[in-house]
């Protein structure tokens, strides 16, 4: 999962006393405010802010695009993973660029998988991420979403067979778990024509609504299509899908990536569902209630969403699972402009995910984000002792000439061929990792990445 948004930042050099000083009191200051982080609950949403951190002055609660306070404070819990390999998770995802476009037959999409799930079951994995919904489609008969063109080799068309059914039935077979991967709000990456898309789609009859209301479920932005994350109607479609999927199939899990909101550039503030936001604020000043700055507000749309999903599969399937892949840069989940992902809230409850696997794509020796201080960092932050933690790793650079990895500023890449294996050795040393995967399916068999995948297949038997 190949993010525009996943960015690395990089932190100047304090080199003065007064600076650091001021620098700590920040530090302090910020963990202090952070504090208004509650779990969301519209029945208690007006009871959740301290006079002590609010000024009576203050009507606006101030956004907080930091990550500071993410370190274990005394007494914190940490839900332990295992050094041992007995139950560790070892997935690959398997995207739907791995998939013809041009689509199957019953018999043809059958080979396929069990093609697919022989090879990762050869390389020591036993879980497999599917994607079955990529942009506002199914892998699989929907009462909310049109079939995929990665199915039927047509968008909206009946390829006369179930993808997803035989994915799960030929998972099984193998003994391999299998979760089924959605990204929730993206519509289409490609294109803003909403006539593109299948007619009988939510996409396009919101968008074709005679309704101003029902349009704004659908917005355009930076060449792409997406559900709007503040709109109810969006939630609750989003959630009935994830309800079909496990009320129809013996999945073991749901799995969403990290796209979430996407980058929405220095204006941010102005943008994409600002509408939205200015009714909002409306409606709680007309009440003379607190409300929420823009950043925290779509923190909180996210969450709803979220909350709302790990409710419905718990509600439906109690044994199924559900977790979220977020970029891998904690400090990038927190900027003020993308995402809008609040995991140290999820991993911190029990009312959001079951796991989360941030993405970790660098090497031990990247200057931004070392895959070492990286992984310590997520395994430190407070967890709740039933979220596990899991570690994406970036299979597509394994083999990465020179030129290559420089390109990816992280050089590490074409100095050995050992670096998954090492990674996965240090997850395993800490005790609080449960579980890798793999991005992706297709580099499984790419001639560059062969020498470093067959040393990670020595350390997943």
């Amino acid at each position: 999962m190949i993010t525009n948004n996943q960015k690395n930042n990089s932190s100047g050099k304090q080199p003065l006393f007064m600076a650091v000083a001021l620098l700590l009191c920040c530090s302090i200051i910020i963990s202090i405010v952070e504090k208004k982080h509650t779990e969301f609950n519209s029945s208690q949403y007006d009871n959740t802010y301290s006079n002590a951190v609010y000024a009576a002055s203050t009507t606006t609660i101030p956004d907080d695009s930091s990550s500071a306070g993410d370190e274990v404070s005394s007494g914190s819990a940490i839900s332990t993973g295992s050094s041992i390999t007995g139950d560790e998770v070892r997935g690959v995802w398997i995207s739907f660029l791995s998939y013809s476009s041009k689509g199957y037959t019953k018999q043809s999409f059958t080979n396929y998988v069990n093609t697919m799930f022989k090879k990762c079951k050869s390389k020591g994995y036993n879980t497999v991420f599917v994607h079955v919904r990529m942009f506002s489609d199914a892998m699989y008969p929907s009462k909310y979403f049109p079939w995929s063109v990665y199915s039927s080799g047509k968008a909206g068309k009946n390829p006369g067979f179930d993808p997803l059914k035989i994915m799960v039935d030929r998972a099984h077979s193998m003994n391999l778990s299998i979760h089924a991967w959605l990204n929730p709000y993206r519509i289409s990456s490609s294109t803003t024509n909403v006539n593109s898309l299948p007619k009988n789609s939510y996409a396009y009859k919101w968008a074709k609504s005679s309704s101003k209301a029902k349009r704004r479920n659908v917005l355009k932005f930076n060449g792409g299509l997406y559900y709007n994350p503040a709109k109810s109607d969006v939630r609750n479609l989003i959630t009935k899908g994830v309800k079909e999927i496990v009320t129809n199939y013996n999945v073991d899990g749901i799995h969403f990536d990290d796209y979430f909101y996407p980058n929405l550039g220095s204006k941010y503030r102005k943008n994409f569902d600002r509408t939205e936001y200015n009714s909002y604020v409306r409606n709680r000043k007309k009440n003379n209630r607190k409300y929420y700055g823009i950043v925290n507000w779509r923190r909180q749309n996210v969450d709803l969403l979220i909350s709302n999903v790990y409710k419905t599969v718990k509600s439906t399937k109690k044994k199924v699972q559900f977790g979220i892949s977020p970029a891998g840069n904690i400090d990038n989940l927190y900027l003020s402009w993308s995402y809008y992902c609040d995991v140290k809230k999820w991993m911190n409850s029990n009312k959001y995910i079951d796991y989360i696997c941030p993405q970790i794509y660098w090497t031990f020796t990247n200057k931004t984000c070392p895959f070492k201080k990286t992984c310590l960092r997520w395994a430190k932050l407070p967890r709740n002792k039933n979220v596990k933690l899991y570690i994406g790793l970036a299979g597509y650079r394994a083999g990465l000439s020179k030129s290559q990895a420089k390109a990816v500023s992280d050089i590490g890449w074409s100095k050995s061929n050992t670096i998954l294996k090492r990674e996965v050795l240090y997850g395993r040393s800490t005790k609080k990792v449960s579980g890798y995967v793999l991005f992706s399916y297709a580099d499984l068999s790419r001639k560059a990445a062969s020498k470093e995948i067959a040393n990670l297949k020595k350390i997943f038997k």
